[in-house]
């Protein structure tokens, strides 16, 4: 009789709405009738994976979606797509307070979970960093509609974001301070911002959008967290393509984060070994340097020096002295190289006048700076002493000279000027050059990195960091395209003289 009076009643519903009960009968299951989630408390990793597939069926959810997941990551996955069948079910039983949006909004379809699996499987198909980052924000603005997206990522030794950002005709590095502007906020708070007009908010960098010539309206800010909960960047979207960003966003977003930590994470992992395979590489071709090329220079000094020894024409006898030198030269890179390769940096330091010091190796690489239609212009303050070893601190020197020949291919100047602040000095060298493009300029200390150089194995200025590093030192770089480049070198003081 129960049964007979609930038919009764479902016929009375339909005819209300307009529905002819002759019609035929459409033999297709609504998406909440189709996914039950499984209670998965307490379940192990086998378990979580045929109850997966007992809810998902023929949705065809990719093993990768849940292997890599731990129970936790599965719990917080189940929760981006928990179907609420409740808010809906109480709608029926009002039909006059229908709306299809508050459906869409309340219940996630086949459609969007879709979505959501292929944006995972998107965000980890690459290793590569930069990759990573690309795939994360063209995903995360097909999600949302958002008509451009930005992914900061953050510096823990600087204490800042930084990203690339289109400007003109050219990739821009950008950073922030860690809570400056709404990104800032959010790497600062961990919590999600969603501003309806970001003009109105005393947050939002507004310098961003008159330097780029874009007009930001509406924004999303959204933490990415590793698996220990610490932020390791801000997703930021702008410009919604309905107005605003709504909670199904959020949802969205909460979604791809957990993959997008995991993908970063991945693709920082692969960059570190690849960067101690090279090292590894780089090892090996200096002990063959070392045991290969030593000794025939050697051979060559040896007979230069006895050349030298005799009674010879005053420019026969400048001649040797510059061999000498140069073998000199090539003999200490191939022994800075191998230390640098094996981690073996021993240094012989000594306290030294930097003025005298400086003046000396100008001398050192006049004939080859002068060989490139450049010269050294040297302005120092007042002099003092620090504990350098000479020959390793010259590797570092020559390297950059070089470099700043090589930047200026047309000729020019290069100015090296020293600065006292309290208890160190630093160093600066100037040239007039191409510049160093903002996207490399992070990375031109790493090794077998070059830009724009005809020659060279990329090694030199990161031997040159690790050599100033091993004095207490550390070495940085200003720079931006068309304005040359200006490397900068700050040692502790021994003393003023």
């Amino acid at each position: 009789e129960d049964q007979l009076q609930m038919e009764e009643t479902d016929e009375a519903f339909l005819s209300s709405l307009g529905v002819n009960e002759e019609q035929p009968e459409i033999k297709k299951k609504t998406f909440d009738e189709e996914i039950v989630l499984p209670n998965i408390e307490g379940s192990s990793e086998l378990e979580l994976a045929d109850k997966s597939e007992q809810v998902f069926g023929d949705f065809d959810l990719p093993s990768s979606a849940i292997d890599s997941e731990t129970k936790k990551d599965f719990s917080q996955f189940e929760k981006t797509i928990e179907v609420n069948p409740e808010p809906v079910r109480e709608e029926i039983k009002q039909p006059e307070k229908i709306n299809p949006e508050i459906q869409i909004d309340e219940v996630m379809n086949t459609d969007e979970l879709q979505m959501i699996i292929k944006a995972a499987e998107l965000v980890n198909s690459n290793i590569r960093v930069d990759e990573v980052l690309k795939n994360i924000i063209n995903v995360a603005t097909d999600l949302t509609g958002a008509d451009r997206g930005t992914l900061y990522l953050v510096d823990k030794e600087k204490k800042e974001l930084w990203s690339l950002i289109t400007m003109g005709d050219e990739m821009r590095e950008i950073r922030l301070k860690i809570g400056e502007g709404l990104a800032g906020f959010v790497a600062k708070s961990g919590e999600t911002v969603n501003i309806k007009d970001v003009q109105k908010d005393s947050r939002f960098r507004s310098d961003i959008d008159r330097a780029s010539g874009y007009t930001t309206k509406n924004m999303i800010c959204f933490p990415i967290k590793n698996n220990k909960g610490e932020i390791i960047g801000v997703l930021q979207l702008l410009n919604n393509s309905r107005g605003e960003f709504n909670k199904r966003d959020e949802e969205f977003l909460n979604a791809l984060s957990i993959h997008s930590a995991i993908a970063l994470q991945n693709a920082e992992l692969v960059e570190k070994l690849l960067q101690t395979e090279r090292v590894h590489s780089l090892g090996k071709m200096a002990n063959f340097l070392i045991q290969d090329i030593k000794k025939p220079i050697l051979v060559s000094k040896r007979y230069a020096e006895h050349l030298r020894s005799k009674q010879l024409p005053p420019e026969t006898a400048q001649i040797i002295d510059m061999l000498l030198e140069q073998l000199g030269q090539v003999a200490d890179l191939v022994q800075t190289t191998s230390s640098y390769s094996e981690g073996k940096n021993i240094l012989r330091t000594i306290n030294v006048s930097l003025n005298n010091t400086l003046a000396d190796y100008s001398s050192r690489m006049e004939q080859n700076v002068e060989s490139h239609n450049c010269k050294i212009v040297t302005e120092t303050d007042k002099d003092v002493t620090v504990k350098i070893d000479l020959k390793e601190f010259f590797q570092c020197y020559a390297h950059i000279i070089k470099n700043a020949c090589e930047a200026m291919p047309d000729g020019g100047t290069i100015h090296i000027s020293t600065k006292r602040e309290d208890k160190k000095v630093k160093i600066y060298f100037k040239d007039a050059g191409l510049g160093i493009p903002e996207g490399f300029k992070e990375k031109i200390f790493e090794p077998f990195m070059t830009h724009g150089k005809k020659e060279g194995t990329g090694l030199g200025l990161s031997i040159t960091k690790k050599v100033v590093e091993a004095h207490n030192g550390t070495i940085d770089v200003e720079s931006s395209i068309g304005n040359g480049a200006t490397f900068i070198i700050t040692l502790p003081i021994s003393s003023t003289l």
